[in-house]
């Protein structure tokens, strides 16, 4: 074995003249809510997006927003169908002050009614392509266009309304680390399956605010887990100049002269047009004298028909199917009816109470908020045909006192139910929202 050779004072001097290797460079911090998560990053590489390492503006999570620029919304919608939910954002769409507000608009699919009203008010609207159901892949191809598309706008503010776009709003919102990450909560939801229960409660747990229509829907949303902190009321509001125009012919509705009792909503299970039947099947019994034009289509149409003739009432009620000028025709109705199982503030009686038109509804969701029993309406029980049949015979057999209660709703829709003032409280709420208070 070799010896080793004692290691002389020469020896330590030349190794600290010798140059050290650098030392490895330590990664820069990571800047917090300025890139896509990972996951995030994969999705959009699966979507085909050419930017998927975009970075998300700095006032995403973090700092303040930039106060020289719009604030930027995003809104999450199914379609444009002519339904409650759709006729409030289009009179709100209209009203936001563009130079506050920029908005762009990301839908399920571009159909509907209103399609061609939205399109005219020049807000860039992109279609989702997401089919009936939004569990499937095409559901999955329309969240990650949604993921995209928030990246690319990068809103302050993404507002979904309704089950599926509130879903989407969460989850995309909060992927993208948008800073206000908004959900609706609009009706009491009754007819809700488990699934979407939960998913429901998923998307509010993960929503920075919700928006309800009314006190009593803001308590199903606690009932969800959320804070009431994060929970912000706004009512639906009504455009009564709309109504200041012309009645319709009666003759057009099927009149023939007798008292006109009329209702305008989607015939859908929750607006429970079976139990409204009943009750004008009751009245017919009665000996009453009455015609009825429901206005309005859905998937329980053919049902409801098919209701009607067995009930007897099939000459005395007409189905008129979706109409756009329902301003025209709520003037021509003696009296409104509303028969809901579930509602958060319904659009349709907000706009006949402005029409002037004595209204019989029942008491549900938001509307005793609205409606007053015995002074600017009638309020009866839900599913309870003889109530509703009493209530209708009542407001037709007083034609005074019906008028009395129809002018007492108009007075107080316009006052307090106004829908510049509904557009001035989502303004205020944005701007909040955007500056990251609660």
């Amino acid at each position: 074995m070799r010896a080793r050779r004692p290691r002389s004072r020469g020896d330590d001097a030349r190794r600290r003249q010798r140059p050290r290797p650098p030392a490895p460079r330590a990664a820069p911090p990571r800047a917090v809510g300025r890139r896509l998560p990972r996951a995030g990053r994969a999705l959009l590489a699966a979507a085909g997006a050419r930017r998927a390492r975009r970075r998300v503006r700095p006032a995403a999570r973090g700092g303040g927003r930039d106060v020289n620029r719009p604030v930027r919304v995003l809104y999450v919608v199914g379609n444009f169908v002519a339904g409650g939910a759709e006729r409030h954002l289009l009179e709100l769409w209209r009203r936001l002050d563009r130079a506050r507000f920029e908005v762009e608009i990301a839908c399920f699919r571009r159909e509907g009614q209103f399609l061609p009203d939205v399109e005219a008010l020049g807000w860039p609207v992109h279609d989702l392509g997401v089919g009936r159901r939004i569990y499937d892949a095409r559901g999955l191809l329309g969240f990650l266009r949604l993921v995209h598309r928030t990246l690319s706008f990068r809103p302050d503010v993404v507002h979904g309304y309704l089950f599926g776009p509130n879903l989407f709003a969460a989850l995309a919102g909060r992927l993208c680390g948008v800073r206000a990450v908004v959900v609706a909560k609009r009706n009491v939801d009754a007819f809700e399956t488990p699934r979407q229960v939960a998913l429901q409660r998923v998307a509010h747990r993960l929503a920075t605010h919700v928006t309800a229509v009314s006190e009593t829907v803001a308590g199903t949303v606690e009932a969800l887990g959320v804070p009431r902190a994060r929970i912000t009321v706004i009512p639906n509001g009504v455009d009564a100049a709309r109504f200041d125009g012309p009645a319709a012919d009666r003759a057009e509705l099927a009149a023939d002269g007798a008292p006109l009792i009329g209702s305008v909503g989607c015939l859908e299970a929750r607006k429970d047009y079976g139990t409204l039947l009943e009750a004008l099947a009751d009245l017919a019994r009665r000996g009453v004298a009455f015609q009825a034009a429901l206005v309005g289509d859905g998937r329980e149409r053919a049902a409801l028909e098919a209701r009607a003739r067995a009930l007897g009432v099939a000459e005395r009620v007409r189905f008129l199917g979706e109409r756009r000028d329902v301003e025209r025709l709520l003037p021509a109705m003696d009296v409104f009816v509303l028969s809901s199982r579930e509602e958060g503030i319904p659009n349709a009686l907000l706009e006949a109470m402005a029409a002037g038109r004595p209204s019989v509804a029942t008491a549900v969701g938001g509307t005793p908020e609205v409606l007053r029993d015995g002074e600017t309406g009638w309020l009866v029980p839900p599913g309870a045909p003889a109530a509703l049949a009493a209530a209708l015979a009542d407001a037709l057999a007083r034609p005074d006192e019906a008028r009395r209660r129809g002018a007492a709703a108009r007075r107080w829709a316009r006052e307090r139910l106004s829908v510049d003032a509904m557009a001035r409280r989502h303004e205020a709420f944005y701007a909040a929202a955007a500056g990251g208070r609660p």
